[in-house]
């Protein structure tokens, strides 16, 4: 009987020992399972946020590729003052109504702008040809003319040298630029103020 009994305890013994092993083995099994599952939450949460970042970029050319794109006879706002242009006329020469007054001619093309400025401020705004620029569609940018030849052909009242403009009232001029001849997309960019009243800026496409 008592060798019966120490079989058993040793039957017991060995059991108890195998269950142990058999756990730790389990464990390690289980933690190895693991690893893979934490790695594959990381790719994914890479992956969601390269997404992300793709979306948001789409939206910023999305919101670049919305920006206003104005044209001749809008309304259009830079700073305190605004403008509309009404009619734009390309010539190669300029006459003006006084006999005695030689034309004026290119061998490329004028362009003549007439243009409305608006003050929406509360004080006088100063208004000048030197507050505007073409840019063609190479990026080359012309000021308007200041040929002594153009000014005098050009109507006195239409002039916009250093016009000063009450606040709630617009003054409509012209505006001559000298191109090459053969320029055939063009915008205007306008600005915001004389000088160190300026800084902001918009484009009216003309061509």
């Amino acid at each position: 009987m008592k060798k019966i009994g120490k079989i058993l305890l040793w039957g017991l013994g060995i059991f108890i020992v195998l269950g142990i092993i058999g756990t730790i083995i389990g464990d390690d099994n289980g933690s190895d399972q693991a690893e893979p599952s934490t790695s594959t939450q990381v790719e994914e949460a890479s992956s969601e946020a390269e997404t992300a970042n793709k979306e948001e970029a789409q939206e910023n050319t999305q919101e670049v590729g919305n920006a206003d794109v104005y044209g001749i006879g809008d309304y259009v706002e830079v700073g305190k003052l605004a403008y509309i242009v009404h009619n734009v006329e390309t010539t190669d020469i300029l006459e003006s109504d006084n006999e005695f007054i030689d034309p004026a001619t290119t061998d490329g093309q004028f362009v003549v702008v007439e243009i409305e400025a608006f003050n929406n401020d509360t004080e006088t705004r100063m208004v000048d040809s030197t507050m505007f620029k073409i840019i063609d569609d190479q990026g080359r940018e012309y000021e308007s003319s200041s040929d002594v030849d153009v000014m005098m052909v050009m109507d006195e009242s239409l002039n916009l040298f250093l016009q000063d403009i009450n606040p709630g009232l617009s003054k409509t001029g012209k505006l001559v630029f000298e191109l090459p001849a053969d320029v055939t997309s063009y915008e205007l960019q306008v600005s915001s103020g004389f000088a160190l009243a300026g800084g902001e800026y918009a484009t009216i496409q003309l061509k």
